[in-house]
């Protein structure tokens, strides 16, 4: 399919007039809308319905639905967009680094490198990533984004493995996941999405996640809290029966049934 790109583009207020030009602004731009527009979240994943990444699905789901999903969905339909304007760029896989200091399945998360000046960390489907794309830089020559959510870098090491990090404190940096140069075509992923899934030990299949970067900071919610972080603070809310449609169309503009939360 060729993407509607002037509704795709109405849908996420891409000012296309301006940003037109296979260049770092217009990405920066593309990412930008795309990340405040489009949550993460696997509520199909939750709800039991089949996950597609054909590209008429994605557009119909994330345009016409008004959902979001996880990095095979988002990623997808964010790499063909980029394709139609004209973007060089590779699907890459990466091995995320869980909070518990354990590793996912090795190459399960989806990514993208634009190749531009230099190569670019362009990634819309992760959770906690900058509304830009990372320069990938060698440890002797670092270039740190600056995010309302934190400090964020992509640098490679002896292997030409890339490890995209966030900054945890003054001194140290955790790597939130590594990745690799080499292009992945979509059936290197087919096993990696089934897992994800269907299968128990699966974080998708587990719990509820939905978050999304905000102005302010980032709104997350799980079956349990919805969560509101600043700069300076993080309110929690409960999640429950009663009121999980309101603020999941509140904060993340997603009118959708979460069967765990109807009973």
């Amino acid at each position: 399919m060729t993407l509607d790109i002037q509704q795709f583009e109405h849908f996420l207020k891409i000012d296309a007039k301006t940003f037109n030009q296979v260049d770092l602004n217009s990405l920066n731009h593309y990412i930008k809308r795309f990340m405040y527009t489009v949550p993460f979240e696997n509520i199909n994943v939750q709800n039991g319905v089949p996950i597609s990444v054909n590209v008429d699905d994605l557009f119909n789901k994330i345009v016409h639905q008004h959902r979001g999903g996880f990095c095979y969905e988002m990623n997808t339909l964010f790499q063909n967009y980029l394709k139609e304007k004209g973007f060089h760029l590779d699907c890459v896989s990466g091995t995320v680094h869980a909070p518990d200091d354990s590793w996912s399945r090795d190459g399960s998360h989806m990514s993208t490198i634009v190749h531009l000046d230099k190569d670019y960390i362009a990634d819309v489907g992760f959770g906690d990533l900058p509304t830009e794309a990372i320069p990938i830089t060698r440890p002797d020559d670092v270039h740190i984004i600056h995010d309302t959510n934190g400090y964020y870098r992509a640098i490679t090491d002896e292997d030409d493995t890339i490890h995209l990090q966030k900054q945890i404190d003054s001194e140290h940096w955790r790597t939130s996941y590594k990745t690799q140069f080499t292009p992945r075509n979509w059936p290197y992923f087919i096993e990696h999405l089934h897992y994800n899934e269907h299968d128990t030990r699966s974080i998708f299949v587990q719990n509820l996640i939905i978050t999304m970067p905000k102005y302010y900071g980032r709104v997350s919610m799980s079956n349990e809290h919805l969560t509101v972080t600043t700069r300076h603070d993080k309110q929690k809310e409960r999640v429950t029966h009663d009121n999980y449609k309101k603020l999941i169309k509140k904060h993340f503009g997603i009118d959708a049934t979460i069967k765990a939360l109807e009973s």
